[in-house]
């Protein structure tokens, strides 16, 4: 008879039980049961599965590993078919040991903490660019236990919390939009403003108040619902004091509205702060005050929707949005998701990534995981690539290159960094990098995509530039006169087409006129007098007139000169452009008063804005098409008239701005002038317009061909660009 095996020596362990000191809530999410466990020594929150839950209630100090094995097994009986004997023993030690880490065991648990704490301790000591950069812009201090001192503070403040407060609330906030609506041109011209030196102390200040005021409305709604806050400080983050209230007691929270609400006071509270900002901001005078009050208009709402209530940021609004969905953890969930995703790309299908063995992923949702990664990575980055840009042209000429490095340090933290952490993630051995190791999958499908791209930067590509632009004539003749007189007469009216040298209007100057007759009058009494001198043989008088004449026919010719500009007349011709002509007629006209615009419209020469990374693309005679909003069913055509070397200054056409219905973006200066973000170029495009359906004022779409460039070259001039570094000599 064969002899019973021994078992294993690891499944005679007993194991601790878990501490009877934790405080464990019930909670659901997406229809399943989930257990939260409450460390009330290290104010500590743990999320476990009800699967984890029953295994961890096991182990009460009695029980071998084998035992609770056994059991665990006996529970769920459907482990047998995902997983093999010696994965399901690997997985009950595992999460044994992960218990000791957590410190959820009552002895053997602190001794593997401080073996875990001493690891760590060892990784933090080891220089890394991480934790430089950690350690730099990001320090936390903990001050002191509030839990009595807000449970004071929230009592009487009950009625903050009502149904009723809320709708006044929201009326107050609806009011507050009305007004910015309403003085929309002053707070367009103090945001140019905003970001000036002058203005930066009151920003930091302000910022520092508005966000403290923002913790506190975390804290006292936590404590009003009953969770409590044991943890309140102070926290370093790039080098500004914040204060911090720790609220994650409301993770044990079993009303998912409650936990809502927690999550969103902050931005509830910034938003009335606003709101109470904007009547005031609206009735005082210009001066300091009303500085101030605009940065709480903008810090207090305007920034507080663009990152703390996005969810695509791991701020308030990410919180309230796992609340709401019910996936926990959803970025590091969605994030390990997609790291497993490309690895099994990269490995094959049956590759097991170690991270998601314990993170419970509704299959239902992946299409959610992949969005989600993708859109946080892309707007994290975003957000300041464009905050950059946008400071740069509000910097002082010393300050700028600040936000170059700004928008390399977004690359760093968005791209490079995450790629590094990918790549160690891996656990590469030198087996990996055999034959037949993990890598020769990897390497074939590197080298297939690094040929393919290897072969398109050789292939080339048309750089085709759109831009929308409003047609504004490029250069008008404006009719001026060059003497002061009454409108006597006008020849023409709008849309009528002139030739060049026509005469437009008639002006009258009596004393202009006056001269003519007196000077012709001169000159032929002069000349009678010659011919008497002549006839009676006079030579002497005859000589002495000679020079009186030539003085009197100058004043002629003078007087004559004068007389033909009281007739306005074109130069290059073309079509009235001017309303009401008819309006003018016995007005007085003064000199170089504007009288009329005409322009060639057959071949219209209309002005488009390039940026500066478009502008090096753009050439002379290249092809251009344009639509129109008032003709969308045309399509006409045109050429680039001339180089384009013309900046954009204060000068920038009205049209072009992105405030109306261009896309240059714009700011007022300090004199009131609309002025580009960024450095602008005009381009002069030349369009056949023998159909007479351009008009200034129209808006459309202009597609500009900049010819073709290597593919390659196009992509590493974009991410020298991107980098927004200044790699020249």
């Amino acid at each position: 008879m064969a002899a019973v095996a021994a078992p294993p020596p690891q499944d005679s362990v007993v194991i601790p039980p878990l501490r009877e000191d934790l405080v464990i809530t019930k909670t659901f999410f997406e229809g399943r049961t989930y257990y939260v466990i409450k460390d009330p020594v290290s104010l500590q929150y743990f999320r476990l599965t009800a699967e984890d839950y029953f295994l961890a209630t096991l182990f009460d100090g009695k029980r071998n590993l084998g035992q609770v094995r056994d059991i665990y097994i006996e529970r769920f009986p459907h482990l047998r078919l995902e997983y093999s004997e010696d994965e399901i023993k690997e997985r009950v030690s595992h999460f044994a040991n992960d218990l000791g880490l957590m410190q959820f065991l009552s002895i053997q648990g602190m001794r593997l903490k401080q073996r875990y704490d001493a690891i760590k301790a060892r990784k933090h000591s080891k220089f890394s660019l991480y934790n430089a950069a950690n350690y730099l812009f990001f320090k936390r201090f903990s001050i002191y236990d509030p839990d009595e001192l807000f449970a004071k503070m929230a009592r009487p403040l009950w009625w903050i919390w009502t149904k009723t407060t809320l709708w006044v609330s929201v009326a107050l906030i609806i009011a507050a939009l009305c007004v910015v609506i309403n003085k929309y041109d002053r707070t367009e011209a103090m945001m140019s403003q905003f970001f000036h030196i002058n203005n930066w102390l009151l920003i930091w200040v302000t910022t520092i108040i508005i966000k403290s005021i923002h913790e506190l409305g975390h804290g006292l709604t936590c404590k009003h619902f009953g969770g409590e806050v044991h943890e309140v400080g102070v926290m370093l983050l790039v080098f500004t004091p914040y204060f911090f209230v720790n609220v994650s007691d409301s993770w044990v929270l079993p009303a998912r509205h409650k936990r809502i609400l927690i999550s969103a006071a902050g931005i509830y509270v910034e938003l009335i702060l606003a709101s109470f900002a904007t009547f005031l901001w609206a009735i005082v005078q210009p001066g300091p005050l009303q500085q101030i009050l605009y940065n709480i208009m903008v810090i207090a709402s305007i920034s507080t929707l663009f990152f703390n209530a996005n969810p695509l940021m791991r701020f308030d609004g990410y919180y309230i949005m796992t609340d709401l969905i019910e996936v926990p953890n959803l970025q590091t969930k969605s994030r390990a998701f997609i790291g497993q995703q490309v690895k099994r790309l990269l490995f094959g299908r049956n590759y097991q990534d170690a991270s998601m063995a314990r993170l419970p992923l509704p299959r239902r949702r992946f299409g959610l995981f992949y969005f989600y990664a993708i859109a946080s990575y892309i707007y994290g980055y975003y957000v300041i690539y464009k905050l950059a840009r946008y400071m740069a042209p509000h910097l002082p000429v010393a300050l700028q290159g600040l936000a170059s490095i700004l928008s390399t340090f977004a690359l760093v933290a968005w791209v490079v960094m995450p790629f590094f952490g990918f790549m160690k993630s891996l656990q590469l051995t030198r087996e990996d990098w055999k034959p037949h190791g993990r890598l020769r999958r990897l390497s074939l499908i590197g080298g297939i995509a690094l040929a393919i791209f290897t072969l398109l930067c050789f292939f080339p590509h048309e750089v085709v530039i759109k831009r929308s632009v409003a047609i504004v004539l490029a250069d008008p003749e404006t009719i001026r006169p060059e003497v002061e007189g009454i409108v006597r007469e006008i020849y023409v009216k709008e849309d009528d087409k002139v030739p060049a040298g026509a005469p437009l209007a008639r002006l009258g100057n009596p004393e202009i006129e006056q001269e003519l007759v007196a000077a012709r009058e001169k000159v032929n009494m002069v000349s009678i007098n010659m011919q008497q001198a002549l006839a009676h043989d006079r030579p002497a008088e005859l000589k002495e007139l000679e020079p009186i004449k030539e003085q009197w026919q100058k004043k002629l010719e003078d007087a004559q000169k004068n007389v033909d500009r009281l007739t306005l007349r074109t130069r290059q011709g073309g079509t009235i452009l001017t309303h009401d002509l008819l309006l003018k007629l016995n007005k007085g006209l003064r000199l170089n008063e504007v009288f009329c615009e005409i322009a060639p419209l057959e071949f219209m020469r209309i002005k488009v804005p390039l940026t500066e990374q478009q502008v090096r693309y753009v050439k002379k005679d290249q092809e251009v098409l344009l639509k129109t909003v008032a003709f969308p069913d045309k399509t006409l055509r045109g050429r680039i008239a001339e180089n384009p070397v013309t900046m954009v200054t204060t000068d920038m056409p009205p049209a072009f701005s992105s405030k109306r219905t261009g896309d240059v973006p714009t700011a007022f200066d300090r004199q009131g002038h609309e002025v580009p973000l960024e450095r602008t170029f005009l381009a002069e495009i030349v369009v056949d317009n023998r159909e007479g359906l351009l008009r200034e004022g129209m808006t459309g779409r202009a597609k500009i061909f900049a010819g073709r460039h290597l593919w390659g070259k196009l992509v590493l001039q974009s991410l020298l660009d991107l980098v927004s570094l200044d790699y020249r000599f």
